[in-house]
């Protein structure tokens, strides 16, 4: 079920094993292994498409318990009402601080930010599915709860059951291979302009 995303850990990790050699030769031969897996140069892959998807789908349920969480903030520490929406702009601010910077490292290859970002969207997983469990609770036992927030809390599971799709694809195994490669350039690139600055 979750081979391809495990495929693009495993992949990953190799590809930090071996990027530190400074044989021209050796890292060539890691480039083409590379190209060979991605397959086609060009395509939905080397724009980035699922972990740009995967983030969208992730911070919309992200966004989803937002509202009831800080309501019950403000409603436990006697703080106005009118200033809730402060709590969830600092939240999604802070989220976006988390989400956005280990996208970049992803795209240049390093697997410790995948693996970042995976740990982000695991906890987006958690609260999602607890967010689910009191709307559901709070629609049995409440005597006038609105539909609407089970709803949301549904549709914000499936958002980041997407996000988590998305991640586990074929196609992100060939986005993340592009992103090795490309790494496996700039080492390239690196190494050659060692000798000119001697």
């Amino acid at each position: 079920m979750i081979n391809p995303l495990k495929k693009s850990l495993e992949l990953g990790a190799s590809i930090e094993k071996q990027i530190g050699t400074d044989d021209p030769q050796r890292l060539e031969s890691i480039k083409d292994d590379l190209k060979d897996q991605m397959g086609a140069p060009v395509g939905l892959h080397t724009a980035g498409v699922p972990l740009i998807f995967s983030a969208l789908f992730a911070l919309l349920s992200f966004v989803m318990p937002q509202l009831t969480v800080w309501i019950a903030v403000f409603n436990w520490m006697a703080w106005p009402q009118h200033a809730v929406f402060i709590g969830i702009i600092i939240t999604g601010l802070v989220y976006c601080l988390l989400m956005f910077p280990s996208m970049t490292l992803i795209s240049k290859g390093s697997v410790s930010a995948l693996k970042v970002y995976l740990l982000l969207m695991l906890l987006t997983a958690v609260v999602a599915v607890l967010y689910l469990l009191y709307t559901i609770i709070t629609l049995l036992f409440a005597a006038e709860y609105p539909m609407g927030y089970p709803i949301g809390a549904f549709i914000g599971l499936v958002f980041i059951l997407a996000s988590f799709i998305c991640l586990n694809s074929a196609m992100f195994v060939k986005t993340m291979t592009f992103y090795l490669h490309n790494r496996v350039w700039r080492r390239q690139l690196k190494l050659r302009q060692l000798p000119k600055r001697k």
